[in-house]
């Protein structure tokens, strides 16, 4: 007789009596669960989702004939994440919930969802991630890989570390300086080996060793591209002589938007570097305000096209890897590896990299090369004056990825992509996104004076202080620029030079009172070499 829906979903099976067993025994109650894919069935009227819970059935039944099994000892796992958020440490990795689990081997900072484990063991259900327990001392705890390279833990803070490559880094958590240099039979673990620079003030530290590649052969899929919209960049030709030759991208996707200076600055790039850069142009703009309707918004939306646009060339090139960043933002390794080569060790199950963005944090009001005289970033995501969700690393070759905003990827029905997020690493972040926001002052002045002309509701909507307070003041400042703005009243001392340097510096400098000593840390970029090559 041909069984219904309803009939598969509540008759009793061997695994699903093991399941509720193991669900009493651990005293979580898990009645109902294997019904819920039938009820959201009758509730919505659509038989798909029976036929899904159906299928879920079977993934379940299979996990918990494993478990059943092989039952974890007590204490073997620990919860490593909730749904959605990054998976802490490297190595076995389970998802579910209750006694209904899917297993893996995953990497650290993989996400916590069904993308990065291939099946969903408990439908409509909450769940978490759980990682096997490292045991204090052992030496998985003594090694750590990080995309390819294995560290050696070489000493704590006040210790001597014996490393004979020469490349250390001294830290703590997710923050940490790197040294280049010759290997010593003895280096001293602490700030002064550093350039006296402490990236963690207050917290004790430790030293680890770089023993090298953890691979034999090294992946060749490391052809990394840049996709950028640009308008009056600051420093263009810095910017492409870095991500070209330091961080070795191998492609660059410009769109540009009203900057004058642009054929000039190309211009004076060598022709190998110039074979190199795509340059699509934008439309001139044809009112007689020159500024944007609604910039704000309206930039996002343009951002996404020539995202979209830069990844079906990158197919057709060959390239491995695309990235979105702006014009004021810089692709930055603390260990000083190209982009591609970190990029390459990525596991191939993966399509996505989200990379952590910082602040740089600059000297003063007077900083005029904002990329070469700064030499701290805040990483306190809570103080940022602008976004604080990072960009994304694209794998080309996924067709499905589509952009989903200008900070990451996913399909074509708004599903995450199998991700990995980069700051989950062992030592954090092996690359960052620093953003160089509103420098020079003479910049932030052009910028905001250019998102001054957004509608007073739409600035409402802003999600960052700093740009609602800095859109109003230009706002204030220019009298009658914004259609349908007040007049101001006895705005002339809050409008003089001093005065807006005063507020931009409370916001983008040390005197900014949410930026604590311990937020900071060092930003170590060869600039004297890189300008050098130019």
């Amino acid at each position: 007789m041909r069984r219904t829906c309803a009939q598969v979903l509540t008759t009793p099976t061997r695994n699903n009596e093991v399941a509720m067993g193991a669900a009493r025994a651990a005293d979580r109650p898990m009645q109902g669960v294997a019904r819920i894919g039938l009820l959201a069935s009758l509730l919505l009227g659509q038989a798909s989702l029976c036929e899904a819970a159906l299928r879920q059935r079977v993934h379940r039944d299979r996990a918990v004939s494993l478990q059943a099994a092989d039952m974890p000892m007590d204490g073997e796992w620990q919860p490593c994440a909730e749904e959605g958020q990054a998976v802490a440490q490297a190595g076995r990795t389970r998802f579910g919930f209750g006694a209904l689990w899917v297993e893996s081997s995953l990497p650290a900072g993989a996400s916590c969802s069904t993308s990065s484990f291939g099946s969903d063991p408990a439908p409509f259900v909450r769940k978490v991630c759980e990682c096997a327990a490292v045991v204090p001392g052992s030496a998985d705890d003594r090694l750590r890989e990080e995309l390819g390279l294995i560290w050696r833990r070489c000493g704590g803070e006040g210790e001597s570390c014996d490393c004979k490559s020469g490349v250390v880094r001294f830290g703590n958590g997710q923050r940490w300086v790197v040294m280049d240099g010759p290997g010593h039979e003895e280096t001293p673990c602490g700030a002064g080996s550093f350039k006296g620079e402490d990236p963690d003030a207050g917290v004790p530290k430790e030293c680890w060793c770089d023993q090298g590649q953890s691979r034999a052969t090294v992946p060749t899929n490391n052809r990394v591209a840049v996709v950028m919209l640009s308008r009056r960049p600051p420093d263009l030709r810095l910017w492409l002589e870095y991500h070209m030759g330091h961080m070795g991208v191998e492609h660059l996707f410009l769109q540009v938007e009203d900057s004058p200076g642009f054929n000039t600055t190309f211009g004076s790039l060598k022709p190998s570097m110039q074979q190199r850069v795509t340059v699509w142009r934008a439309a001139a703009q044809v009112s007689g305000d020159t500024r944007p309707q609604d910039d704000y918004e309206t930039l996002q939306k343009r951002q996404i096209s020539v995202m979209a646009r830069a990844k079906q060339v990158s197919t057709e090139m060959g390239i491995s890897w695309l990235i979105h960043i702006d014009d004021d933002e810089l692709l930055y390794s603390p260990t000083h590896r190209h982009a591609g080569d970190l990029l390459a060790q990525m596991p191939n199950s993966f399509d996505q990299a989200y990379i952590p963005n910082a602040e740089a944090v600059y000297p003063s009001a007077d900083v005029t090369n904002c990329f070469a005289q700064t030499t701290e970033i805040n990483v306190n995501a809570f103080t940022f004056a602008s976004y604080a969700n990072g960009k994304a690393a694209v794998r080309v070759s996924d067709s499905a990825a589509v952009p989903a905003g200008p900070h990451m990827w996913k399909d074509a029905r708004g599903t995450e992509l199998a991700s990995i997020h980069l700051d989950h690493l062992p030592f954090g972040a092996p690359l960052i996104v620093v953003h160089f926001e509103s420098c020079p002052f003479v910049r932030w002045e052009s910028k905001f004076w250019e998102l001054g002309n957004t509608a007073p509701r739409k600035i409402d909507a802003i999600p960052f202080r700093f740009y609602r307070d800095s859109i109003k003041r230009m706002q204030e400042c220019n009298p009658g620029s914004v259609q349908g703005a007040a007049a101001p009243t006895d705005v002339q001392a809050d409008c003089s030079k001093g005065a807006l340097q005063s507020f931009w510096a409370q916001w983008k400098t040390e005197a900014n009172p949410s930026i604590r000593r311990q937020d900071l840390v060092p930003l170590n970029i060869p600039w004297a070499n890189i300008q050098a090559s130019m």
